[in-house]
C-alpha cells in the first residue's frame, strides 16, 4: 500500500507533528511506502495532497482536527483514495462520530489494522466543495466563526464559550428568518439553529444529531427555533449529551437535499471551515469516500 502522511508544524499544539511522524515510522515498519506531507499551512497541504491523490496514492492519512479532515475529504470525495484520520485537533468530532478513538496508540492501530469503508459526503455546489461532517446556517455558524477567534489553549471548550457569549447576545438581535427547500418542498422559518448533519457530533462534541448516519444516503436537517435566552442555556446543555430531540423547539427532518436561504451576514461554516454566506445547497453523495475506521455500531 502507499500511503501519504499529512500533518502541521503547529497542529494541535505540536501534537499532530508528533503524531504524524510517529505514523509514517510505523507504516514503514509494517512495510508500506509513505510519502510524509509537512505543511505550513492549509493551502500548503492542500496543493502537496492534491498532487498525490491525482497520482493515485492509496491511502491519504491526516494528522489534525476537523479542517484537515475535512480538506482529504474534498481531496478524496469521488477517488480511489481512502482518507485516514489521526485526531490531534481541538473538537475531532470526525473521528469521534466515526469510531476513531482519540487516543494516540489506539489511532495508530486502527489506521494499520482495519479496512476502508464507504460514508456518504455533503457536496456543496455553490462552494464547488465536499464535507464530510455538517454545514452550519444560523446562530451555530456565528459560534463557530466566535470560536476561532478564541485563544487556542481552550481547546475544545473554545465553542461551549463562544456559544455562551452569542446567546447573550440574542435578546439584542433580530431572530433569524429562513427559507429551507427539503428535497425540493420550500419551507418558512425562524430558527437559531440550522445544521445539515452528515455525521452526529459538532463544536468538540455536542451531540447535535444523535442519529445521523453517514451511511444511509441522507442528511439529517436539525432546525431548533427561537427560544429565550436563558431556554438557549438549557438547550446548550440538552445538546451536548444528545437530550434536544424530544425538545418542542428542535425538528429534525432526513432529506437527500436541502437549500438553505437566510440571513445575508450569516457566513456558513463546513466542518468548522468557512464556505460562505448563504444562500447554499447542501446535498448527500452517498457512498463517495472511503474511510479507515473500524465498522459504525
Amino acid at each position: 500500500m502507499r500511503y501519504a502522511v499529512a500533518h502541521g508544524r503547529r497542529a494541535g499544539r505540536g501534537g499532530a507533528a508528533e503524531l504524524g511522524a510517529l505514523a509514517v515510522q510505523r507504516l514503514r515498519a509494517h512495510g508500506h511506502e509513505v510519502v510524509e506531507v509537512v505543511a505550513s499551512s492549509l493551502e500548503e497541504a492542500r496543493a502537496a495532497c492534491g498532487a498525490l491523490v491525482a497520482d493515485g496514492v492509496d491511502v491519504l492519512t491526516v494528522a489534525g482536527g476537523d479542517g484537515v479532515v475535512s480538506l482529504a475529504t474534498d481531496l478524496c470525495a469521488g477517488t480511489a483514495t481512502a482518507v485516514g484520520i489521526l485526531p490531534a485537533g481541538t473538537g475531532n468530532d470526525a473521528a469521534r462520530s466515526l469510531g476513531v478513538p482519540l487516543a494516540r496508540d489506539a489511532a495508530l492501530e486502527v489506521l494499520l489494522q482495519c479496512e476502508p469503508r464507504p460514508v456518504d459526503t455533503l457536496f456543496l455546489p455553490e462552494a464547488g466543495r465536499s464535507v464530510l461532517g455538517n454545514l452550519l446556517g444560523g446562530l451555530d455558524a456565528r459560534i463557530a466563526h466566535r470560536a476561532t477567534r478564541l485563544p487556542r489553549h481552550l481547546g475544545a471548550a473554545s465553542y461551549t464559550v463562544a456559544a455562551l457569549v452569542e446567546i447573550a447576545l440574542l435578546p439584542r438581535q433580530e431572530p433569524l428568518h429562513y427559507r429551507l427547500t427539503i428535497d425540493g418542498e420550500p419551507f418558512e422559518v425562524d430558527a437559531l439553529v440550522v445544521v445539515a448533519a452528515n455525521l452526529p457530533y459538532v463544536g468538540g462534541g455536542l451531540h447535535i444529531a444523535p442519529d445521523a448516519d453517514p451511511t444511509d444516503g441522507l442528511l439529517d436537517l436539525v432546525v431548533i427555533r427561537p427560544v429565550r435566552p436563558r431556554e438557549a442555556l438549557g438547550l446548550l446543555s440538552e445538546v451536548r449529551e444528545g437530550r434536544h430531540t424530544r425538545n418542542k423547539a428542535v425538528d429534525i427532518v432526513r432529506a437527500r437535499s436541502v437549500r438553505v436561504e437566510g440571513p445575508g451576514d450569516v457566513v456558513a461554516h463546513g466542518d468548522g471551515e468557512a464556505v460562505g454566506a448563504l444562500p447554499l445547497t447542501v446535498e448527500v453523495r452517498p457512498s463517495s469516500l472511503q474511510v479507515i475506521g473500524p465498522p459504525l455500531a
